[in-house]
C-alpha cells in the first residue's frame, strides 16, 4: 500500500464535498414544499431578505474549513441521531397542522442534527458555528412584536419623564402635551432586532479568536438594538413635542428611524472592530486527512444519510390520509354572517379564511359573543397563525391581560383593549378543537397537529365575549366572569355534522 499523497487528500476533499452536495440536493427534493414557503417568506418580507445568504454562506465556511474537518476523527453520534429523530417528530406535527414555523425550524434544524449522526462530535465542534448559522434561514422573530412593543414605550415613556415631558401612557398609546403617538408594530424594532443579531454573530465568527469576547460581542449585539429602539421612540416623541408636532411625523418617522438604524450599525460594527482579536483563519488546507474518513463502511452510511429522508416521506404519506374529517360548533343563538360583515364590526376579532363566522349580543349581560369556525385546517387557512388577531390593531391597544375561570371549561384569557378615545373594552377569548379548549396557542396548535396524526379533524374554532365600559373595570370583569359562567360551556359546544346551511348571495348562512 502506497503513502498518501496530497492528490489523495485532494481527492477525499472533493468526494467528501461531492456527497454532501448529493445529500443536499435530496434533502431540497423531499423538502421542497417546505422550503418554497419558507423562500417565499424571504421573497416578501424584508425582514427575512438575508435568508437567501444564509445557506450558500455556510457552504462556504464548510469549505473553507475542510482541512480542520478532515484532521479530525468522524464517527456516529447517538445523540446527533437522538436530535435527527427529534426533529422529524417536529416536522410532522408541523405537517399535520399546517404549522409552517415548526416545518420550518424542522427542515433547517436536520442539518446540524445530521451532521452531528452522520460525522460525530470531534468534526461538529470543528464547525459548530457555521452548522448553527444555518438557523437564520428561519423566518422566525416577528412573533416577539408585542413584547417590543411593550419595551419600546417603557423605554420611551421612562426617557420623558428623566426629562420632565409631562407624558402619559394608555397600552401603547403615549401622549404628551403637543400630540398623540402609538408604538405600533413597525415601531417595535423587531426587523432591526433582527438584523443586528445575524450581523452580529457573522462579524463574531469572522473576527474574534477567544470565544469569551466573541460570546460578549453577541451579547451586545443583541442588547444594542432594543436599547436604541427605545432610544429612537424617545426621540421621535421628544421631536414631535419641542417642535409642536412639525417634526417627527409621518414620512419623517420613517425617515429618522432609518438614518438612526444606519448609525446604530455603524456603532456596532466600529466596537467590534475595537474589540477585535484578530481575524479568522481559514484551514483550508488539506494537508492529513484520518484514517477513519477512508475506512468508513459505505452501505451503513449510505443508509444512515438517507434515514431521515425516507421518514419524510412517510410523514407525508400519513398526513395525506387526513381525509375530510370536519369540525363544527352549536350555534348557540348566535347569528350567522359572512367574513366582510364580521371584519367590519368594531369589537370582533380579526381572522380570515373561516368556513363559518357567527354573531350575538346577550341582552341581559349586554354583551357581544363571536365564533370563528374552521371545519379543517389547510395552508393560508389555519385558526392560528401570526396573520390572525384577537382584535383590530388599528382601533385598540392591548392594555392589560388576565387569566379568568370559567366553570365547566377551564381558564380563558380576557384582554383589557384601550382605544385612544378613551374607549375600554374587555374581551375573553379561546379556542376549541377536537379534544382540548384552551386560550393558550401553542397548546391548541400541538393539539391539532396530534389530531392530524390520528385523523381526526385538524379544525378548531375561536370563540369570544366582548362588553365595553366606562371608567373603573372592575365591575365590568365581574359581570363578564358571570356571563362567562352562564355562556361559555354553550358557546364551546361541539356537534357532530353541520346541519342545515344555506348559503345567501352574501356569503353568509341561514342555518
Amino acid at each position: 500500500m502506497g503513502a498518501i499523497t496530497d492528490m489523495d487528500n485532494q481527492r477525499t476533499a472533493r468526494g467528501l464535498a461531492g456527497a454532501v452536495l448529493i445529500w443536499l440536493l435530496l434533502w431540497a427534493v423531499v423538502f421542497f414544499d417546505s422550503l418554497r414557503s419558507a423562500a417565499s417568506v424571504w421573497l416578501v418580507n424584508d425582514t427575512f431578505n438575508h435568508c437567501f445568504l444564509v445557506l450558500p454562506a455556510v457552504l462556504y465556511a464548510l469549505w473553507q474549513e475542510r482541512g480542520g474537518i478532515l484532521q479530525r476523527s468522524p464517527g456516529y453520534s447517538l445523540i446527533g441521531l437522538l436530535g435527527v429523530l427529534g426533529v422529524m417528530v417536529v416536522y410532522a406535527l408541523g405537517q399535520a397542522a399546517y404549522i409552517e414555523l415548526l416545518q420550518h425550524l424542522a427542515v433547517f434544524g436536520l442539518l446540524p442534527a445530521m451532521a452531528l449522526f452522520l460525522f460525530g462530535w470531534r468534526v461538529a465542534l470543528t464547525v459548530w458555528t457555521p452548522l448553527l448559522f444555518v438557523m437564520f434561514s428561519v423566518p422566525v422573530g416577528e412573533e416577539l412584536m408585542p413584547q417590543f412593543q411593550a419595551v419600546t414605550a417603557d423605554m420611551a415613556v421612562a426617557m420623558l419623564k428623566v426629562i420632565g415631558v409631562p407624558v402619559h401612557r394608555n397600552g401603547l398609546y403615549i401622549s404628551v402635551p403637543n400630540g398623540d403617538f402609538v408604538v405600533a408594530e413597525a415601531c417595535s424594532g423587531v426587523r432591526f432586532f433582527i438584523a443586528c443579531v445575524v450581523i452580529g454573530c457573522a462579524y463574531a465568527y469572522l473576527s474574534f479568536v477567544t470565544w469569551w469576547r466573541s460570546a460578549l460581542f453577541v451579547v451586545f449585539a443583541i442588547v444594542l438594538p432594543i436599547v436604541a429602539n427605545g432610544i429612537r421612540a424617545f426621540g421621535i416623541i421628544y421631536i414631535g413635542h419641542a417642535t409642536e408636532m412639525e417634526h417627527a411625523a409621518g414620512a419623517d418617522h420613517l425617515i429618522y428611524g432609518w438614518f438612526f438604524f444606519a448609525i446604530v450599525v455603524v456603532v456596532l460594527i466600529l466596537v467590534g472592530h475595537w474589540f477585535s482579536d484578530g481575524q479568522r483563519r481559514w484551514r483550508n488546507t488539506v494537508t492529513e486527512v484520518d484514517a477513519r474518513w477512508l475506512g468508513r463502511r459505505r452501505p451503513l452510511l449510505l443508509a444512515a444519510a438517507l434515514l431521515p429522508l425516507v421518514l419524510a416521506l412517510g410523514v407525508k404519506a400519513l398526513v395525506g390520509q387526513q381525509g375530510n374529517v370536519q369540525f363544527h360548533l352549536e350555534p348557540a343563538g348566535l347569528d350567522p354572517v359572512s367574513e366582510q360583515r364580521a371584519g367590519e364590526l368594531p369589537w370582533t376579532p380579526r381572522l380570515t379564511g373561516a368556513d363559518r363566522y357567527r354573531v350575538g349580543r346577550d341582552p341581559v349581560f349586554a354583551v357581544q359573543q363571536y365564533q370563528a369556525i374552521y371545519f379543517t385546517t389547510e395552508p393560508g387557512r389555519e385558526l392560528l397563525s401570526y396573520a390572525q388577531r384577537v382584535f383590530d390593531l388599528e382601533r385598540w391597544s392591548l392594555k392589560s391581560q388576565y387569566s379568568q375561570p370559567v366553570a365547566g371549561l377551564g381558564t380563558v384569557t380576557v384582554s383589557h383593549l384601550t382605544a385612544l378615545s378613551g374607549r375600554q373594552r374587555l374581551l375573553a377569548h379561546w379556542y376549541v378543537v377536537p379534544g382540548l379548549v384552551s386560550s393558550r396557542g401553542p397548546v391548541i396548535k400541538l393539539q391539532q397537529a396530534v389530531n392530524g396524526l390520528l385523523l381526526r379533524s385538524s379544525g378548531g374554532a375561536l370563540v369570544a365575549v366582548s362588553l365595553s365600559f366606562r371608567g373603573d373595570p372592575e365591575p365590568a370583569r365581574e359581570r363578564l366572569a358571570e356571563v362567562l359562567n352562564a355562556r361559555a360551556a354553550a358557546l364551546s359546544r361541539p356537534r357532530s355534522s353541520a346541519g342545515d346551511c344555506t348559503e345567501l348571495n352574501d356569503g353568509m348562512c341561514q342555518e
